[in-house]
């Protein structure tokens, strides 16, 4: 039997609502839109788990959202079925009394942003759109065959001097997005380029304000969109 500890908390005008599942989903941390209802954006963490990625998930919850995040991790740590959790914790998002019905929007970053390109791009039926920031590729090596999965309209945002642990290289940003202008995915994938642009320019701890703000916007914009 499913059993849920709900922690609720204000933060300012945003009402965080902290959720640890059992073992069947990751746990997970819910950010309420200031109506108290919204479209569903789920938000899946880098390798340094869910508490680098507050700031922007309290920033897409302003725009209207109702965000659930989730730690990256927890999709190669749980004896695999990456596929199975994310489907599971979309649903469990899309019954709850703060979402409104439809499709959702994941956002992955870093190695969440592998599982977003993995799973929830080849979703239409749950996903409306993906978006992967500095996502981790270096797993792929057939560029043609991967993005010929992809049926969700997905957007990647990467920068072009990223070079951490050379698992999220512009190289291969650029190999996928050809390879979806060659095939029937041209009109699914999109990459955003950050010139000069380093690994996790949307953390809590970015350098670059400009980019995470132009990342935020971006992510937002696609979410209203699709």
């Amino acid at each position: 039997m499913k059993s849920l500890l709900r922690i609720s908390t204000l933060i300012g005008m945003l009402h965080v609502v902290i959720v640890h599942a059992d073992d069947s989903l990751p746990s997970q941390r819910e950010y309420e839109p200031k109506d108290g209802k919204g479209r569903v954006a789920v938000l899946i963490s880098g390798q340094t788990g869910a508490s680098n990625y507050t700031e922007v998930a309290k920033s897409i919850a302003d725009q209207g959202f109702y965000v659930v995040l989730v730690d990256g991790n927890d999709f190669w740590i749980k004896g695999g079925g990456g596929e199975a959790l994310l489907k599971g914790v979309i649903k469990h998002a899309q019954e709850s009394p703060r979402a409104l019905p439809d499709k959702v929007g994941v956002v992955g970053f870093s190695l969440g942003g592998a599982s977003a390109l993995t799973y929830a791009a080849r979703m239409p039926d749950l996903v409306g759109t993906v978006v992967a920031q500095y996502p981790m590729t270096n797993f792929i090596t057939d560029p043609a065959g991967f993005v010929a999965r992809i049926q969700v309209r997905t957007l990647i945002l990467a920068g072009t001097f990223d070079t951490y642990k050379g698992c999220c290289l512009i190289e291969m940003a650029r190999k996928l997005n050809e390879a979806a202008k060659a095939g029937a995915a041209s009109a699914l994938l999109e990459l955003h380029e950050y010139p000069g642009g380093d690994h996790g320019f949307t953390t809590n701890a970015s350098k670059r304000r400009d980019l995470a703000s132009d990342a935020v916007s971006r992510t937002v914009d696609r979410l209203r969109q699709y």
